[in-house]
């Protein structure tokens, strides 16, 4: 269960906030349906949920003091130095509404011209830009280039998406192609 406890914070307060971070605790502010909250929440704890359900699964935040709230993660910053997160953004959600996020796009399969060294497969776009409800946003778009041909290439509108999810921005946008292996001069003069 993607659940995570958390405890007000006071922002009035710089020390608090040092103290939290050298505890073990990372920052974070909770934001939507009217709220803002400043917040602090194990790290220990977030990256084991976290690593789970990314940016596209509900998180449960079980507020010391104020009870639950159905959250995804908006953002994260990171420590320059020590790379460990030192500030989450959460995003509560209402089920009945859409909301805009982010996924990342996949490629399964492998298109013949590539499998026979004529052809080079390009990613152009590796996030997708959508719209769904909360509990439909899917982990990732994954695209099927295996029937793709050589000079070709597939854009947003190929990308096929759940029912219910719908891709936002330019449809008419490349997402994968495949051009021509460039054959260096001097091996045209070898078989030549």
């Amino acid at each position: 269960m993607n659940t995570i406890k958390a405890t007000k914070r006071d922002i009035q307060q710089k020390s608090t906030g040092k103290d939290l971070k050298k505890n073990g605790f990372a920052l974070a502010t909770i934001y939507g349906r009217g709220n803002e909250h400043s917040l602090a929440v194990d790290l220990k704890a977030f990256n084991k949920v976290f690593s789970r359900a990314g940016k596209q699964e509900i998180i449960t935040l079980e507020i010391e003091g104020e009870g639950s709230k159905e959250v995804l993660v908006k953002d994260y910053q990171l420590d320059g130095i020590k790379r460990t997160i030192r500030h989450i953004d959460f995003y509560e959600i209402d089920r009945t509404k859409k909301i805009k996020t982010v996924v990342p796009i996949h490629l399964a399969g492998t298109p013949e011209s590539v499998r026979l060294a004529l052809g080079v497969l390009e990613q152009i776009e590796h996030q997708l830009s959508i719209r769904a409800f909360p509990g439909s946003i899917p982990k990732e778009a994954i695209i099927d280039v295996s029937a793709l041909e050589l000079g070709h290439s597939l854009h947003v509108s190929d990308i096929v998406l759940a029912e219910g999810v719908e891709a936002m921005g330019d449809h008419a946008k490349a997402v994968v192609t495949i051009t021509a292996v460039e054959v260096e001069a001097d091996a045209k003069e070898e078989t030549a």
